[in-house]
């Protein structure tokens, strides 16, 4: 008798917890591209709601030639760390979406670092990119698609320090498509 109870209770605690979803995050190494760049990251889990997002990738953007007053494409290296709050993964868990791979809404805020490392552009030329570090509060949201890849949206305005000392407003603006690398389930 105690055997089948033991039983029983097993198979109950099997079937209600071996097929939903886990709350948990997961760590996880990724290759973004997005509209004018690409990058490497990795998030890891601080909490059950916190994660940290740090990336490292080549930005594009344009610029005009000053000898021919062409128009030209540059890339340039970019470093950030960005801690996500998520704060509606229990609220998209009980309506039945999808929170595998990190999905769902978040703030967060990147700081970014961009190094002039290796800059490249489309004329050849050896332009010099400013360096700087920026601050941006941002709003966005998480997606998976298929299990292997996700979907970014997010945004925000920050402010940019210049190594030469001309500050300003900056905005962000993330639209990206991951495909995963590698991910592990965060364990308490």
């Amino acid at each position: 008798m105690y055997l089948k109870r033991y039983l029983f209770t097993i198979s109950i605690l099997i079937c209600c917890f071996g097929f939903s979803q886990n709350n948990n995050f997961e760590t996880a190494i990724s290759f973004k591209v997005g509209a004018i760049g690409g990058w490497i990251a990795a998030e890891v889990p601080l909490s059950d709601k916190i994660i940290l997002n740090a990336e490292f990738g080549q930005e594009g953007g344009f610029y005009k030639n000053r000898t021919d007053n062409d128009t030209q494409f540059f890339f340039t290296n970019t470093l950030s760390l960005e801690p996500r709050y998520f704060f509606n993964r229990e609220k998209r868990k009980e309506a039945g979406k999808s929170i595998n791979l990190n999905s769902g809404s978040y703030f967060g805020i990147e700081f970014m670092r961009v190094p002039d490392w290796l800059t490249i552009s489309s004329d050849n030329s050896d332009i010099r990119i400013e360096q700087s570090f920026s601050i941006i509060p941002k709003i966005g949201l998480k997606r998976a698609i298929a299990n292997i890849m996700t979907f970014e949206f997010a945004g925000g305005i920050g402010y940019q320090f210049n190594d030469n000392l001309e500050n300003s407003l900056t905005v962000g603006l993330d639209l990206r498509i991951g495909i995963l690398l590698y991910y592990n389930r965060y364990k308490k």
